[in-house]
């Protein structure tokens, strides 16, 4: 190792016949004329570890890793075998132990690539807990992997982190939750994508065809504010003790800012953004700011009273509901759900099937003028997965013990 050389973990999938995806990845590039794109796509040694060498190795590694479509654009941190054996040490699960297949080339998502594409993110080894949870969550049948990663839309997940992990972890919840400037919300959000990416074979162009795309496909991480949030929080709403650490899923087409309380997030809700969701009868998510949660709670609504406003005045007109594209050219052969026609034969159309179906999560900081988000979702089935974030029996003694050795970094 003294020349610098990097011996780093492959990052890229291999199926369960042991086939690597980027050897179709080559071909969709080539068929795509995406070429010059990812000039060297596939051309990598086909075993676990590889060795990056000479004196300008991580300079190197970083055009290695871009020109074979490895990274989502931005400066990788090198997978390197010691890195993402420190990230495993966060789990009890073998590196070989399989969390799922990541659609839509079925690249087989080890807890190993899940760990290398982790760290590329730039997760701290004590994220990988979560972004495990939050691996298992979009690889669920209802997160439809497949559909998200080749659409035309510009779908992408939506994590929202509740429980004691979020705090230890320092996940933001509150002032700036969406970014920039929080390592574990970009990081853990930025290893998800890579792990489609690189497992699952999303590269935009040659199997992903979103028409354009949009920033949360970067990163869109965030923990709910449960310290200012007047409601019990987002994973004991599915049956979780509040203990318990969690992370929930959803599809987000898109994160509109919405100024202001209720009747201007239901105005916002009610636009055709919420179109295509509409149409496959999708579970948009409201953050809710927390002044807005504490003025509805001293007006005695808890979050089903909240839900219920936001889908009786959240409603898309029906005469723009008529007109809309989506009526003439996308339902063309094809019927609006039957929820949809029914509510259009007595009025406008609401954003979801049912109040039940938007998901409320308290977030951002307390200001007196609220910012608040409406995340249009998209695609079927309807989705909001959540699951425990598993922590070895010594998660204690391992976050002490990183915190400090990233502590004694600085005071050399």
């Amino acid at each position: 190792m003294s020349d610098g050389s990097l011996w780093i973990v492959i990052p890229a999938g291999q199926q369960a016949s042991g086939a690597w995806i980027d050897d179709t990845l080559k071909q969709r590039a080539e068929e795509q004329g995406m070429s010059a794109k990812v000039p060297l796509a596939a051309e990598f040694p086909r075993q676990r570890i590889e060795v990056v060498r000479g004196p300008s190795a991580g300079d190197r590694l970083q055009e290695l890793f871009l020109r074979r479509g490895w990274s989502d654009g931005l400066p990788v941190v090198p997978p390197t075998a010691a890195r993402v054996k420190e990230a495993l040490s966060f789990t009890r699960l073998a590196p070989t132990e399989v969390v799922g297949e990541v659609e839509p080339l079925k690249g087989m998502a080890t807890v190993e690539k899940v760990a290398a594409n982790a760290v590329m993110a730039g997760c701290r080894p004590e994220y990988l807990p979560v972004v495990l949870a939050a691996v298992a969550c979009v690889l669920h049948p209802d997160f439809n992997m497949r559909g998200v990663q080749t659409t035309d839309e510009n779908v992408t997940p939506l994590l929202v982190v509740n429980g004691p992990v979020a705090r230890e972890l320092a996940i933001n919840g509150s002032f700036g939750a969406l970014g920039p400037g929080w390592q574990a919300n970009a990081a853990i959000g930025r290893a998800v994508r890579l792990v489609m990416n690189n497992i699952g074979g999303g590269w935009p162009g040659a199997v992903a065809f979103a028409g354009l795309g949009q920033p949360g496909r970067y990163t869109l991480c965030l923990a709910e504010n449960e310290a200012q949030s007047p409601w019990e929080p987002l994973h004991v709403e599915t049956g979780m003790a509040a203990g318990t650490s969690a992370v929930t899923v959803t599809r987000a087409e898109s994160v509109i800012n919405v100024t202001g309380g209720l009747a201007e997030i239901a105005s916002v809700m009610g636009s055709a953004a919420s179109g295509f969701g509409i149409l496959w009868s999708g579970r948009p998510t409201v953050l809710l700011a927390p002044a807005v949660a504490a003025d509805c709670a001293r007006r005695g609504m808890g979050k089903d009273d909240v839900r219920r406003f936001l889908w009786e005045h959240g409603r898309w007109r029906r005469e723009d509901w008529e007109k809309s594209w989506l009526t003439e050219r996308i339902v063309a052969n094809r019927r609006w759900p039957a929820w949809v026609e029914e509510a259009a034969t007595t009025g406008d159309i609401p954003a979801a099937r049912t109040p039940d179906d938007i998901v409320l999560v308290v977030a951002g900081g307390d200001i007196p003028i609220p910012q608040n988000a409406y995340c249009p979702s998209w695609g079927f089935p309807p989705a909001r997965i959540t699951r425990e974030v598993r922590l070895p029996e010594d998660w204690t003694t391992l976050l002490a013990d990183a915190t400090e050795a990233a502590a004694s970094l600085v005071e050399r």
